[in-house]
């Protein structure tokens, strides 16, 4: 199956690497002719340990190409994944869709056959069916779907994160699109890892609720490490002792200076606005913010 991926950033690069290891001929665009030459050379513009070795690999086979052209990527291809940055906006908190937007505008544009948008950046509740009227308003006439297919990829392991992964989320709509996301992933559903089909908007939910929990827990034993520091209890003990609770589980139960990175405090940020906008006010989300 011919694949092609929208952006070469963290997201997008390890992805359509990984794609084009499972055997799908992947075509990564990007807008950055300097990052286009660099990926050419076969240099990687991002650190992920093992990534320019696969790269290489499937480069070689004929099964992975990088380009600026948008219209010779989506040529042929069954799926089109956007994988573009959905940063903070300055003030409100919002998750700032303007380059998805784009990216679904173009792809319009340029496709003429049946394709599955399918959107691999974090975004809100909503926003797929935002892409999906963008698309039908840019090309009225194109047979297309939407699918919703969230990352879960840690830096420093989205490989094996990407390989052999603790579940891979579909959100579809159509029997049509949930055959392309079945035969896309079909490596991963021959050797039995979860794949969790859903509709549109628990799909987009699923990413922002993950993080969101995630954060809590980190969030929760700083604060417990600050009690233990007054009543004399050592919080690693403490942390040993719950996490093996199965209900609760060992990780992110390490006291540190806090969750961080470029995912958490955007997508908790985001979940929280949207609780707000929707009259459903998440309370322990706005108090980890605010922690």
């Amino acid at each position: 199956m011919k694949i092609a991926m929208i952006g070469t950033g963290y997201v997008g690069l390890v992805s359509g690497v990984c794609f084009s290891d499972f055997g799908h001929e992947v075509v990564c665009v990007d807008k950055d002719p300097r990052k286009i030459e660099m990926l050419e050379r076969g240099e990687v513009p991002i650190y992920e340990p093992g990534l320019d070795t696969l790269m290489a690999k499937n480069v070689e086979a004929g099964r992975l190409s990088f380009t600026l052209d948008l219209k010779s990527a989506i040529d042929g291809a069954e799926a089109v994944f956007i994988a573009v940055g959905t940063p903070t906006r300055r003030g409100d908190g919002h998750a700032d869709l303007s380059y998805v937007m784009a990216a679904a505008e173009e792809i319009a544009k340029a496709a003429d056959h049946y394709i599955v948008v399918v959107t691999k950046s974090t975004v809100p509740v909503g926003t797929n069916r935002k892409v999906q009227e963008v698309v039908a308003a840019a090309n009225p006439g194109l047979e297309f779907d939407v699918a919703s297919n969230p990352e879960f990829l840690r830096e420093g392991a989205a490989i094996d994160d990407f390989m052999k992964p603790d579940r891979v989320v579909v959100g579809v709509e159509t029997e049509r699109a949930a055959k392309v996301m079945e035969d896309i992933y079909r490596p991963l559903y021959l050797r039995d890892f979860p794949i969790v089909t859903t509709d549109l908007e628990s799909a987009e939910m699923i990413k922002y609720a993950a993080n969101a929990f995630l954060a809590t827990k980190i969030t929760f034993i700083n604060e417990i490490a600050a009690l233990c520091e007054k009543v004399g209890a050592n919080v690693k003990q403490v942390s040993k002792g719950m996490g093996l609770d199965g209900r609760i589980g060992n990780k992110f139960l390490h006291a540190g200076p806090g969750y961080g990175g470029s995912c958490f405090p955007k997508d908790t940020k985001a979940l929280a606005r949207i609780g707000q906008e929707h009259a459903a006010p998440i309370s322990i989300v706005e108090t980890v913010i605010k922690v």
